[in-house]
């Protein structure tokens, strides 16, 4: 059982050489095990919401999201792929993809990054080395003029609770070569036909969900990859690590004068997220939250409160109110989705205001 390695959402009106019409490309990074076909529902409700009921006019979006390196269903002797080298491989990416949406609307599109788990590690990573990029004037310039982050692991992931548990099991030498055999010795004689339903009975996964995990089993290298990428996880995701220039999207003199001086990340933690310790959170959301005055939903709570206007440049941070659990891209898709179509709007506005 294969499944697509990348997804593009074109705009559904009007593509090509519009006069007065703004495109912008939202880029989306999964998590671990990265599969993008696990947010098909996700990022195909989010392009929808967008695309038919966006209060901001004349604009265009496009959504893409690509799997993480050493996630195809079909690759065989690719090299397993650390945290560093998954950051190359998607920031590679984003750059091809700014350069294809050029190529279809004859402009230079706006980027939103948006990143889940450890794919929002992965979109602060990409910010702040998009900024060096533009400061020694040596990659292409656009607008990164936010990013959303849901249910991020950023800080310190082996203290939470299912991170625990993970570094004991993944300081065992050779842990992801085990895993991959033991996957493989016991899911050898089942046809991938009969695993999915299996999946399906036991899990209560979605089709969609049932599908990709089915060939995530299946895969080459998939599993390997996942405990590789997975130790490395536990070892470097450790201090915050990043200045204001990311946290507050601060513009220097010698960056990106295109980009906004005033933060546009949005941070969305789950209530009781077995993958972030709650201490962890609530010390980064203290150090590093700002909250602004009118709350997006009421789909998330606001959880730090603004002690000056000068705090204005620090990210806005929610935690979630309705139980969505850190794998919302199985069964929350939808409104997760609906949460993210008005903080997209929300950093396109503060963006062309600032």
């Amino acid at each position: 059982m294969e499944t697509r390695s990348q997804l593009y959402l074109a705009p559904s009106v009007g593509n090509q050489g519009e006069k007065d019409v703004q495109h912008y490309l939202i880029f989306h990074i999964p998590g671990n095990p990265g599969l993008i076909t696990y947010y098909d529902p996700f990022l195909s409700t989010l392009h929808a919401l967008l695309s038919s009921g966006s209060e901001i006019p004349s604009v265009r979006f496009h959504i893409y999201g690509h799997s993480l390196a050493g996630f195809g269903t079909t690759e065989q002797h690719q090299e397993l792929a650390g945290l560093e080298a998954q950051i190359e491989y998607v920031d590679d990416l984003l750059y091809d993809q700014v350069d294809e949406v050029e190529r279809r609307a004859r402009q230079t599109p706006k980027v939103i990054l948006m990143g889940h788990s450890v794919g929002a590690y992965i979109l602060l990573e990409m910010i702040q080395r998009h900024r060096k990029r533009i400061e020694n004037d040596v990659a292409k310039d656009f607008d990164l003029i936010g990013g959303i982050l849901l249910f991020p692991t950023i800080t310190h992931i082996a203290r939470s609770p299912s991170g625990m548990v993970a570094s004991a099991l993944l300081a065992v030498p050779r842990s992801a070569h085990i895993a991959s055999a033991i996957v493989k010795t016991l899911t050898c004689l089942i046809p991938a036909s009969v695993l999915y339903y299996l999946i399906r009975a036991l899990a209560w996964f979605p089709d969609h969900a049932a599908r990709t995990t089915t060939a995530f089993i299946k895969s080459p290298i998939g599993v390997k990859e996942s405990v590789f990428l997975g130790k490395d996880e536990m070892d470097m995701i450790t201090n915050d690590k990043w200045g204001e220039e990311v946290w507050g999207a601060a513009t220097d003199p010698l960056t990106n004068s295109k980009d906004t001086i005033h933060s546009n990340l949005v941070f969305f933690w789950g209530s009781n997220d077995r993958w972030v310790a709650q201490k962890t959170r609530n010390e980064l959301i203290d150090a590093r939250g700002f909250r602004k005055s009118k709350t997006p939903s009421s789909a998330a709570s606001s959880i730090s409160d603004a002690s000056s206007p000068a705090d204005g440049w620090k990210p806005s941070m929610f935690i979630d109110d309705k139980k969505i659990p850190h794998g919302f891209c199985i069964k929350h898709s939808e409104i997760v989705a609906e949460q993210v179509r008005n903080w997209v709007e929300d950093i396109i506005r503060n963006h062309n205001e600032s």
